[in-house]
């Protein structure tokens, strides 16, 4: 039997201090990507060089949340594990994915997948705290179709000041 109960072979990931920086927060809010795993006694990120093995009992909580609309004005979401490892408080935020061309509101629906799944390993139920985040899909439409629009009319419209000019 499988000690794995969940796998997600793309993840970015993030340190609460990268993320905190100055590139994290307004130039790339990504720090690497790897694989992220679930298995019966930990959530693993791996593949990449911040490979690290969270054990349960290290967990602290973990939440749903979002960048900031500064980063990401779509509003993607992201996973915050908070552990501890060698006696010290540490923080990651992941944000599990299938494609680099999903949209947000897809990238944000696997997100809350996870933390799903998260809540429903007894060992952790009381450490995921709950999230009243409104789903993405019911939030963003009209967003998403002006950023759409926005992407496709803002370089015509360069186009043709840089040409009349």
């Amino acid at each position: 039997m499988s000690d794995e109960l969940r796998f997600q072979r793309k993840c970015y990931y993030a340190s609460a201090d990268y993320a905190e920086s100055f590139w994290g927060k307004y130039i790339y809010i990504y720090q690497g990507k790897g694989s992220l795993r679930l298995t019966r006694n930990s959530l693993c990120l791996e593949g990449s060089p911040q490979a690290i093995d969270i054990p349960f009992e290290a967990v602290n909580s973990i939440t749903l949340d979002r960048f900031s609309s500064w980063a990401k004005p779509l509003g993607l979401s992201r996973l915050t594990v908070n552990y501890v490892r060698e006696g010290q408080p540490r923080t990651i935020h992941l944000v599990p994915y299938e494609s680099v061309f999903d949209s947000t509101e897809v990238t944000s629906d696997l997100v809350a997948s996870w933390h799903e799944t998260l809540r429903k390993v007894e060992t952790l139920a009381d450490r995921v705290q709950l999230s009243d985040l409104e789903p993405m899909t019911q939030r963003l439409p009209l967003i998403n179709g002006l950023a759409v629009a926005g992407a496709l009319v803002l370089p015509l419209v360069v186009s043709w000041l840089v040409w009349s000019a």
